[in-house]
């Protein structure tokens, strides 16, 4: 079954690890419900945040897509049980 899974994505600030990353969401053809890039406290990271409408094998597969990405950092994986709601660390 389908839930809301928010993902964080801690990744260099290249244009090219951004299009690393945005390929994954493109070629894994994921629902993506709300999507969000901005700076972090620490120069040169960005963070990536999104949330993806998946069964959470699907979410798991992605977020260790990510992993393999050269230029991300750290990969934080939260499943939601609804997409309105905010994850809290």
């Amino acid at each position: 079954m389908p839930v809301s899974h928010t993902v964080a994505v801690l990744l260099d600030d290249a244009l090219l690890t951004l299009n690393r990353a945005v390929g994954v969401l493109r070629r894994r053809n994921v629902p993506i419900e709300r999507l969000a890039l901005r700076p972090t406290a620490t120069a040169g990271v960005s963070q990536l945040t999104f949330i993806l409408k998946a069964d959470a094998a699907t979410a798991d597969r992605v977020a260790q897509q990510f992993h393999k990405i050269v230029g991300v950092r750290d990969v934080v994986l939260a499943a939601t049980e609804d997409s309105t709601r905010e994850v809290q660390s």
